[in-house]
């Protein structure tokens, strides 16, 4: 579940022709084994690319002309810089996948984004917005062309560069509105997508989302066709842990070329995490659940990147870490000419902070087994969630990880069941160096909570708790 930081929409495209495929020949006794014909990234190259486009993310987005977003209304111009690390996120998770990083920045779509983001800035989030009285017919239609043809994102923050977190989001996209499809993701990864463009413009309301950005996703004006099956996130092969959280979906993003329209009733998923051999099997029979730390399924044949798609999460993780290696196996697909095809792959989580080393052998006791480098972070939640407790004798228990604030201080301020109810209390945490805290309160006395969690004077999250409940939020 993703509160109420960030909102993101993704626009379903028209039907495509062609995605319904009639079922040739016989079925194969045994289903074939089918390669992605994608290539396998190496952990050197990951972190290469890491480092070329990913180092400068945190910087604040810049402009060479200020947009307005009140009457009258100016488009702004988002600056090269600016742009240039939104670019290179959206060609840094295009490379993870096994496509190639190689999307350009379009000066007509930029234009078009721009007008997008201010427009959107208006009114709520939505793909369709209403033209405000004051809003030239010109300009409206312009960042309407935009607002329908983009994903949008929307945050309370405007730290770092609002357009490479939008990137980040739309790549997470496994909130609750957004898991059951990853329309935002399967655009980003759509082997037809070469040009983007990119927009961001702010408004003055502290109650509200005043931070916006909009990216142009449906471009198909690559050259040639793409020789692929499907294409995976995470990866097969080696995978950053920076890249991923135990939140999100995973994903198969198939061919419809290749691969007949998969059946939400046949398709299955087997992983199994390779230390200690646990098993996780997931399909249609899989209960629903919004809930995070749950398990997920579900198999979308809409046209969100012009493929297919297998969604999938196994619940429980608690944290990923590097070594983690998890073995996979999608089963009860076919191919076009109706034979049985399964996809089986290995992914393996490295850090690209703390790089692979070779087993150390203790030089005093060469008979002893080699020990695995120490990363800090096994006994705690992944970096970017928090896990809220609310037991039957209404005890509070929250502990987690977010390593953008650490060393700072946190107030929680807890109310009754709905934000108008009387405060209860207010508690504070201290964050470590590794961002990691946890807080237990006690006799709180009602069966639901609502909590304001302040991490600055101008950014807050609203967060409900209902008795019983044992969540986990994901905080992007």
């Amino acid at each position: 579940m993703v509160i109420q930081k960030r909102y993101i929409r993704s626009l379903l495209s028209l039907p495509l022709a062609g995605l319904l495929f009639m079922l040739l020949g016989t079925q194969q006794i045994a289903a074939a084994p089918i390669d992605s014909l994608l290539p396998e990234r190496s952990e050197q190259e990951i972190s290469q690319k890491w480092t070329q486009w990913m180092s400068g993310k945190d910087q604040t987005a810049t402009f060479t002309q200020n947009p307005s977003t009140k009457a009258p209304y100016v488009a702004g111009v988002v600056s090269d810089s600016t742009l240039e690390q939104a670019l290179g996120a959206a060609n840094f998770y295009r490379y993870l996948s096994g496509l190639e990083g190689d999307l350009v920045l379009d000066t007509a779509l930029n234009r078009q984004a721009q007008h997008g983001a201010v427009v959107v800035s208006t009114g709520e989030l939505t793909h369709f917005p209403a033209r405000p009285a004051d809003m030239p017919k010109d300009f409206f239609d312009l960042g309407a062309k935009s607002t329908s043809s983009s994903n949008l994102y929307a945050s309370y923050t405007a730290a770092g560069n609002i357009a490479v977190k939008s990137v980040e989001a739309y790549m997470d996209d496994s909130d609750a509105s957004n898991i059951a499809a990853l329309g935002h993701r399967r655009w980003i990864l759509s082997p037809q997508l070469k040009k983007v463009g990119f927009g961001i413009a702010s408004r003055d309301n502290k109650n509200y989302a005043s931070h916006f950005s909009t990216m142009q996703v449906m471009d198909t004006s690559r050259s040639g066709k793409l020789n692929y099956n499907y294409n995976l996130y995470p990866n097969k092969g080696a995978f950053p842990v920076e890249a991923f959280h135990v939140s999100q979906a995973w994903s198969a993003q198939l061919n419809p070329d290749v691969f007949a329209k998969p059946s939400n009733s046949e398709v299955q998923v087997e992983i199994i995490r390779s230390s200690d051999q646990k098993t996780w099997v997931l399909g249609s029979k899989t209960p629903v659940s919004s809930d995070p730390v749950k398990a997920f399924f579900n198999v979308n044949t809409d046209g969100y990147g012009y493929n297919y798609a297998v969604i999938f999460r196994p619940d429980n993780l608690k944290s990923l870490k590097a070594g983690d290696t998890f073995n996979v196996r999608i089963t009860g697909l076919k191919k076009k000419n109706g034979s049985k095809a399964e996809i089986s792959y290995q992914t393996r989580f490295f850090s690209v902070s703390y790089p692979s080393q070779e087993p150390v052998t203790d030089p005093q006791n060469p008979g002893t087994e080699p020990q695995e480098p120490d990363t800090g972070n096994e006994d705690y939640l992944d970096n970017h969630l928090m896990q809220f407790e609310y037991t039957a004798d209404r005890t509070l228990k929250v502990r987690g990880t977010l390593a953008t604030y650490a060393n700072k201080t946190f107030s929680f301020q807890i109310h009754g069941p709905s934000p108008e109810e009387k405060h209860i209390r207010t508690e504070t945490v201290k964050l470590d160096a590794n961002g990691r805290f946890s807080l237990t309160v006690p006799n709180l006395g009602v069966p639901d909570l609502t909590i304001y969690l302040q991490v600055d004077p101008s950014f807050m999250y609203f967060i409900p708790t209902a008795s019983n409940s044992n969540v986990t939020y994901s905080f992007e």
